[in-house]
């Protein structure tokens, strides 16, 4: 009885190996043939989060179908959560087995950013080995005490990871809208030169944008009418919302007043900051003011694990500097990026979509950053990600150290211990809330700054 719980974390490892090959090959291909001798240039970068998204596979497994079952006396000092009563313990269990699996994908990237700091080709060698490290980890993880991952103890540093990754997952999506911004306006030049049309000429992929933009605008603010009248009972609900609304419009105005404006980023923006509004309410522990505090939340949990999936996809691929890019990048440049090398900047696409729908075109990437503030953001994001920095490998193991800290907080609501909808730990509620609203203000007053930067500063260079 004492091997029940080591026992079904293997066959559950085993069991999501497999699952997660058939679903995910082409993510997961890389660690599945880990052992093979040849080594693609982005081999380390794919592995990583191929790595990453197996330990989310083996993290829903425990959570849901082994740790709430298996028990053993023998294993009650590590298994038995002492700061709730009986009827909570299956959730607490399932919350366990999903902290201890992130602690160890989060020790592992944090070892493996140390080590690639001095040797950025060591992040895609020995890969094999890596491998059964991990599974060694996670297995010896199902013997530590639970009060080792609890809110005495990893929970805590876990959130504040977690609520770093908030911030960071806003540079990521406006990374996203403004490539995804650049490939459609490059599209757009390049058909109205083909039919030898000006570049301004209005056309099917700016009006796409548009279309885009106005219903992710539409799909926000209208979720968020629905929140003001199902939470806003409450005067912090309330005052949540408000902010949401007001500090959303301010950057969709900020953006679109200057001669140039992507609406794009904006409404992800928007999108993104709703989104957090909702997470942060429907965490309030007060009866009161949430509705939604009888009841599981799988809304909150699917868009979640659907972040997280865009956020690891980012991760993997964002060196390349425009959607396009994707398809196309140089595989030297890629090997360069995992050896410590530079590689060269790419020319950035010159027509954005405008504040007032116009198509417009300029000579010069300075010209255009300075008004969409793209430059300033340019200048964030490449910190994170080193696009343009020499010994890339490190940075990328933070960011996936980040992501393993966030992504239990997803699958445990920032660790609240629920059964039927009923919260054993009301007061961790709370916490989360205040740490996802805190986390909200923090993207949108960076995304703001983005903006405003280059024009308080004109003299200052943002690219």
């Amino acid at each position: 009885m004492g091997a029940i719980i080591s026992s079904a974390a293997c066959c559950a490892g085993e069991a999501a190996c497999c699952v997660g090959c058939m679903c995910c090959s082409k993510i997961l291909s890389a660690i599945c043939s880990c052992g093979s001798s040849k080594t693609s240039p982005s081999s380390g970068r794919k592995r990583s989060v191929g790595l990453l998204l197996f330990s989310i596979i083996i993290s829903l497994v425990l959570q849901y179908f082994v740790a709430p079952n298996a028990y053993s006396d023998h294993l009650e000092y590590a298994w038995h959560c002492d700061s709730v009563d009986s009827n909570y313990q299956e959730s607490c269990r399932g919350n366990s087995a999903v902290l201890r699996v992130s602690f160890c994908s989060a020790v592992f990237f944090l070892i493996a950013a140390v080590v690639a700091a001095g040797s950025p080709a060591s992040n895609k060698a020995g890969w094999f080995y890596k491998f059964i490290i991990f599974l060694l980890m996670v297995g010896g993880s199902m013997f530590l005490p639970s009060n080792v991952f609890d809110e005495h103890g990893y929970l805590q540093i876990a959130r504040v990871g977690g609520a770093i990754f908030v911030v960071l997952q806003q540079i990521i999506l406006i990374d996203i809208a403004y490539n995804w911004n650049d490939a459609w306006v490059q599209n757009g030049e390049d058909d109205a030169r083909a039919e030898g049309l000006p570049v301004d000429t209005l056309n099917a992929w700016q009006k796409a944008l548009l279309w885009v933009s106005a219903i992710i605008f539409v799909g926000s603010y209208t979720a968020l009418g629905f929140l003001f009248h199902f939470f806003g009972s409450c005067d912090s609900n309330s005052a949540f919302l408000w902010m949401t609304l007001i500090l959303s419009l301010g950057a969709t105005v900020l953006q679109c007043s200057g001669e140039e404006g992507t609406l794009l980023t904006s409404a992800v923006m928007t999108g993104y900051a709703v989104f957090l509004a909702y997470s942060a309410v429907s965490n309030n522990p007060d009866e009161t003011c949430n509705p939604m505090l009888g009841s599981d939340n799988w809304f909150d949990l699917l868009m979640g694990v659907g972040l997280i999936l865009a956020s690891m996809t980012w991760t993997c691929f964002s060196y390349a500097s425009s959607m396009t890019d994707l398809m196309t990048a140089d595989s030297n440049q890629v090997s360069l990026i995992e050896e410590g090398g530079s590689p060269a900047k790419k020319e950035p696409v010159t027509g954005v979509v405008t504040g007032d729908g116009k198509y417009g075109s300029t000579d010069s990437d300075t010209e255009r950053k300075s008004d969409t503030g793209g430059a300033a953001f340019t200048s964030v994001r490449d910190s994170v990600s080193g696009e343009f920095d020499g010994g890339q490998a490190w940075k990328l193991n933070v960011v996936l150290v980040l992501l393993s800290m966030w992504y239990p907080m997803v699958l445990t609501s920032w660790g609240t211990i629920n059964e039927g909808g009923t919260s054993a730990n009301k007061g961790v509620g709370e916490v989360a809330m205040w740490m996802i609203i805190a986390a909200q203000w923090i993207a949108l007053a960076l995304y703001i700054w983005t903006i405003v930067a280059p024009r308080m500063f004109p003299d200052r260079d943002f690219s």
